[in-house]
């Protein structure tokens, strides 16, 4: 069965099944709405949810405390759109007259805000319930690990093949970075491909009342917790027990689990990997190639899809190796935890750092210590978090160059210092941009800031020639 006839399948659903819209989403179209979202978040989601909310011309409160009101530059961007801020003392009454509460990650939801709210989001919910995605083929991706190579190979593969498709990562991101591109009628999509960890799946199926919104495929990377009978649905595999769900891949070892709790069809469930999966182990495209054929596509189809993929895009991406010098695109680090995380692997080799951006969640900048200290040389991009973080770094007494509006001249300057320090070693140097902060003051999103990253590198090398 190929991609037309699997659409066809999906117009054949029950009618109050495919368009059982939440209320938000029937607002969202005929009326301005009240949101209230519960903080910024540590990952800078609730600004994200906010700005997607007053672009649609709702009506935004945020808790927020008074401090971060005065000092923080996100917060007066937010209040310059018409953001409003309130202080937890005021969130009782907010929380009643709002239409909707949107729950950001790693906040906790008070009893009373779920007893009295009238309807409770969060980001993969508000993406899975709004309208423009009932016509897209849905897939999700959960479990432990492997999840973003899975999806990206998975998007990367579907693109290859002529489908439009969205994919919208976990790790330090919000799905409301993607909705504002779905909200964009420039940017049509066939299909999404949603990233979700363990946690993020119980939180969604809270969000949603345990009702989910057509899933065509949900396919599962390693483990997650499985129901103990359809009644469950306190685990994180509570995904998986109503109709919405068309398709189950899951690995072998837990296919067995799920049939013996009796909570899905057979029909339904499919093991991997196949005898037939030519990527066995190989991290991404096992899963992925599984998905596909799924999806109906032949082999040698699927073969040719995944030949020019190289990797998930802003993510560690060795954009070109020149002079011993190799060019890494991580724009995805959006948090100082990634950088540290990006780095662990380049132990031993010199590291010139391009860093810095926007502040969404009012970063703690103690937490980029550890890589500044390790980077042999430190490259800044322009930004609100950069704005934070050049008086700690006179304080630590380390060595910076910029800050640099225009990427073209922080790779410039990082390069001009890589091969200065290489001298003529022959030894290998890297310049690593990987910002622990947000694009938003000089980028769209995090993705325009990697193209940008690699044209930069294009010029500056062919420059060099």
């Amino acid at each position: 069965m190929g991609l037309s006839e699997y659409y066809l399948v999906i117009k054949h659903y029950p009618i109050s099944f495919r368009f059982s819209f939440s209320l938000i989403a029937i607002l969202s179209i005929i009326s301005a709405v009240r949101v209230l979202i519960l903080g910024l978040g540590a990952s800078g989601g609730g600004a994200e949810a906010a700005e997607y909310y007053l672009k649609l011309g709702h009506s935004v409160e945020i808790i927020g405390s008074p401090e971060k009101r005065e000092n923080e530059m996100m917060v007066q961007l937010l209040e310059s759109k018409g953001a409003k801020f309130i202080t937890k003392d005021n969130v009782m009454d907010s929380v009643v007259n709002a239409d909707l509460v949107v729950k950001i990650p790693g906040v906790p939801i008070p009893f009373l805000v779920k007893k009295k709210a009238k309807r409770i989001t969060n980001d993969i919910a508000a993406l899975l319930e709004n309208p423009k995605t009932e016509r897209m083929l849905r897939i999700v991706v959960a479990g432990s690990k492997g999840k973003t190579s899975t999806a990206s190979a998975l998007s990367n593969a579907l693109n290859a093949m002529g489908v439009k498709a969205a994919f919208s990562e976990g790790l330090g991101y919000s799905a409301f970075h993607l909705l504002s591109d779905i909200e964009n009628d420039d940017k049509l999509f066939d299909a999404v491909i949603i990233e979700m960890s363990a946690w993020q799946v119980k939180d969604t199926s809270s969000s949603l009342g345990y009702s989910w919104p057509r899933i065509d495929i949900a396919a599962i990377t390693d483990t997650i917790a499985i129901p103990t009978s359809p009644s469950d649905m306190t685990s994180e595999g509570s995904l998986f027990i109503g109709p919405w769900v068309r398709k189950l891949i899951i690995p072998r070892f837990l296919k067995e689990k799920m049939l013996f709790s009796g909570i899905i069809p057979k029909a339904k469930v499919k093991g991997y990997p196949s005898l037939t999966n030519p990527y066995k182990a190989r991290a991404g495209k096992e899963l992925a190639w599984e998905c596909m054929r799924a999806l109906g596509y032949k082999k040698k189809l699927i073969d040719k899809a995944f030949s020019n993929y190289r990797g998930i895009p802003n993510r560690l991406e060795l954009v070109a190796v020149n002079d011993g010098v190799s060019f890494i695109n991580d724009s995805a680090s959006v948090l100082p935890l990634s950088i540290s995380f990006s780095m662990r692997g380049m132990k031993g080799t010199p590291v010139h750092l391009i860093v810095g951006g926007t502040d969404k969640s009012n970063i703690d900048i103690t937490e980029l210590k550890e890589p500044l200290d390790e980077a042999v040389s430190i490259t800044l991009l322009s930004g609100s978090l950069t704005e934070k973080l050049i008086p700690s770094l006179r304080r630590e007494g380390l060595r910076f160059s910029g800050p640099f509006a225009s990427m073209d001249e922080a790779v410039s300057s990082a390069y001009e210092t890589a091969l200065e320090h290489r001298g003529k070693r022959d030894t290998p140097e890297i310049i690593l941009l990987s910002p622990g902060a947000y694009a938003d003051e000089y980028y769209t999103n995090e993705f325009e800031r990697g193209n940008a990253f690699r044209r930069a590198v294009q010029k500056v090398l062919s420059e060099k020639r």
